[in-house]
């Protein structure tokens, strides 16, 4: 074995002698870089793992200086953050340009009571890499603590447009900051109007969370009039709250702001009844909610467009269609046309109508249908309470009380739906919409 090993070497030293200088300076070149390749990737696999065994690969490598400086200062320990500044340190001394590595050093300074040193190198971070999250998570942190609202809305902009994931993260201490005063407001509106990608995010996440709706209002009220007005998919979590905190007549007056102009001559008792406009999925309008099992779709013949709701033969607890109504207490009628296809289920389809502060308190259903049922004309008459019913939704359903009950195959259409009023001529026209109930 050892005379082996004695003659291979010899063979190598026999072919490198009758090589030129040049080219055994190429071959060592080539041998050099291909140990940099090798020891670089067993750097870069060890990194993420035991990080100082993967710097006997690679002293010099950036990401696993980062990675073994995190892991020092992630112990609450001053020694180890001192091994977290020198390792920091040697890390800008390496690369000085490296992502994250001026912020990881101010960092360090922080959590070694130098507040001062860490806000200088921080800021400084923040300017040489505006995407540099960690700096600016900081900035924002430190000037919310501090009291400088508006500089925290700056920050906040530079953290959301980065990340508009953040959005979540970011919603509660931004509805705390919106309680700051009207030039807060005024900044944060001034935000919002130049269109940031993070706008709807931010708006859905701030809407359920915000103590005070009222902002929300305004902020919309202003944004209106901008060059960049909400969508129907920034209005939805707004109505939503509204609703949910039972300001039935503040939401429909917000909608209505919403609306087209063209349309507020038009709206009837049940709003685009004969879906002659898109649908908008907000509350006042049609809303189809997906679900698995159930399609939902409007297709046209002669004009006329039918509303169709087809069932693929899964088990579905259906409600997924509806529109909010606001009829002020009087007698009113409902009606349409209706048909079946193999509607296969054990209690059938209905529509019912009922008072939005309380489903139970149901106002009036139709005759359940199932099986196979040519166009039919359907009606049927109600009354809402002089109380305790501002507003009321018309939902399409199954009426499922048990499990199987949700068991559904087959289709259903739905033509020329329309709500009137019984009342006298002169107290049923209701060209606008009642915004305000009069309720004795």
């Amino acid at each position: 074995m050892k005379r082996s090993i004695i003659f291979g070497v010899e063979s190598v030293a026999r072919g490198l002698g009758r090589l030129e200088p040049r080219h055994i300076l190429a071959y060592l070149v080539v041998a050099f870089l291909s140990w940099r390749i090798v020891a670089h990737g067993l750097s870069a696999l060890l990194a993420p793992h035991d990080p100082r065994k993967a710097l006997t690969f690679d002293a010099a490598d950036p990401t696993t200086l980062m990675q073994l400086a995190q892991r020092e200062l992630a112990q609450d320990d001053k020694a180890r953050a001192k091994k977290a500044r020198s390792i920091a340190a040697r890390l800008l001394a390496v690369d000085p340009l490296a992502p994250g590595a001026l912020s990881l050093y101010g960092k360090v300074a922080e959590r070694l009571g130098d507040a001062e040193r860490a806000e200088r190198i921080l800021r400084l971070a923040a300017a040489h890499l505006p995407i540099d999250l960690v700096a600016h998570v900081w900035l924002y942190t430190s000037a919310l603590a501090n009291g400088r609202l508006l500089e925290a809305l700056d920050e906040l902009d530079i953290l959301l447009r980065a990340r508009p994931s953040l959005a979540r993260q970011l919603a509660p201490s931004l509805q705390a900051t919106l309680g700051g005063g009207a030039a807060v407001e005024d900044r944060f509106f001034r935000q919002l109007a130049a269109a940031p990608p993070w706008r709807a995010a931010m708006l859905a996440e701030l809407a359920p969370i915000i103590q005070n709706p009222n902002v929300l209002l305004r902020l919309f009220g202003s944004l209106k009039t901008s060059k960049a007005p909400p969508s129907d998919e920034e209005m939805g979590p707004l109505l939503a709250r509204l609703l949910h905190d039972g300001r039935y007549d503040e939401a429909y007056a917000a909608w209505l702001a919403h609306l087209p102009q063209e349309r507020l001559g038009k709206l009837g008792l049940l709003y685009n009844e004969s879906f002659q406009y898109p649908v908008s999925n907000l509350p006042f309008d049609w809303t189809f909610t997906p679900t698995s099992g159930a399609t939902i779709a409007l297709t046209e013949e002669s004009e006329r467009k039918t509303l169709s709701v087809e069932f693929s033969g899964a088990r579905v607890s259906f409600g997924h269609v509806r529109h909010m109504l606001m009829l002020a207490p009087g007698r009113y009628a409902f009606s349409g046309a209706a048909g079946t296809d193999d509607l296969d289920n054990e209690l059938g389809l209905r529509w019912r109508i009922y008072c939005a502060a309380n489903p139970s308190q149901t106002l009036a259903t139709t005759r359940l249908l199932k099986k196979t049922t040519p166009l039919r004309v359907f009606r049927t008459e109600f009354t809402v309470p002089s109380e305790g019913c501002d507003a009321q939704w018309l939902k399409l359903e199954i009426p499922v009380r048990i499990v199987s009950d949700a068991d559904v195959s087959g289709s259903a259409h739905y033509v020329n739906l329309a709500v009137e009023s019984l009342a006298s001529a002169s107290s049923s026209s209701n060209a606008a919409g009642a915004i305000v109930h009069d309720r004795k």
